[in-house]
């Protein structure tokens, strides 16, 4: 039968809503997924989606049958190149070359990743240090936009002079320590519209995770006190702490373990391309 033809009955052949994800675990083990003359377990073709590549990964889990499908196509598809020999043409070689270099090389970093062993006193002292990176803050803010700021002025307010945003950041503050409702006064005046239907209000996050202007100018602060203007290049802030919880070195311990072992990797991987790339001493 032309390969065509193989093809085509193939993708006839493919049982579309195969099993459920819930059911790839049970202990049976029938099969699930046929294509041409191959075929695949439940437990095959649950490795094959383990396999898949991390972009590819949640989607086949989530929807099995689609991925089945588009599998089943491109393995095909691939077939036929191989039938009319394409991965001996030296641009495809190149190619796959490089996929295969870029699969290594990622294999490679993982194995580094999983091997390294990070001592306590390392992850203590490097706690010790970033203790203020390692603080959980429910905000609420308040932003004044001036000349050259990311945040635009909303529409209908003219645009401001740094010195003239601060100043009116200072009245805010002012108005707010003599009981002004700040969800309030962001409606009116917050040039932040992400956050202006919530009053201002922010998801929770870690301190490291926001801009180091704010992490400092409310590093001190404490449950509902309000910062002075903290200026960023969004324009200048006015931020309130609705609840501040400190991570213990516990808590932390694995997050700092994780991010050590990123960094190693990163500088073993920074110094073979420095050796790739270093200049040739003179002849």
């Amino acid at each position: 039968m032309p390969f065509k033809r193989v093809c085509v009955a193939a993708l006839l052949s493919l049982p579309l809503t195969t099993v459920p994800v819930t059911a790839l675990s049970s202990g049976d083990d029938p099969i699930v997924l046929s294509i041409g003359h191959e075929r695949w377990t439940a437990s095959q073709f649950q490795r094959l989606m383990l396999d898949t590549p991390p972009q590819v990964k949640e989607e086949a889990a989530a929807e099995p049958d689609v991925f089945a499908k588009r599998y089943a196509d491109m393995h095909l598809l691939a077939q036929l190149a191989e039938s009319r020999h394409l991965d001996q043409d030296a641009d495809i070689r190149q190619r796959l070359a490089w996929v295969r270099e870029g699969v290594m090389a990622n294999a490679a970093k993982n194995d580094l990743y999983q091997r390294m062993q990070v001592g306590n006193e390392e992850v203590r002292r490097y706690y010790d240090a970033h203790v203020g990176d390692f603080v959980d803050y429910t905000l609420q803010h308040l932003v004044i936009g001036y000349h050259g700021a990311e945040s635009a002025r909303n529409v209908g307010r003219k645009d401001m002079a740094e010195d003239d945003a601060r100043a009116e950041a200072e009245q805010l503050r002012k108005q707010l320590l003599e009981g002004k409702n700040f969800a309030e006064l962001v409606q009116r005046y917050s040039d932040d519209d992400d956050s202006k239907s919530d009053g201002g209000l922010l998801p929770e996050t870690a301190s490291r995770n926001l801009l180091p202007e704010i992490t400092q100018g409310i590093a001190d602060l404490k449950e509902n006190e309000i910062s002075h203007p903290i200026k960023t290049r969004y324009g200048y802030h006015l931020v309130r702490i609705i609840k501040r919880s400190d991570n213990s070195f516990e808590d932390a311990r694995r997050h700092i373990v994780n991010l050590l072992k990123s960094q190693i990797v990163a500088l073993v991987h920074g110094s073979f391309i420095g050796v790739g790339l270093g200049k040739r001493s003179p002849q």
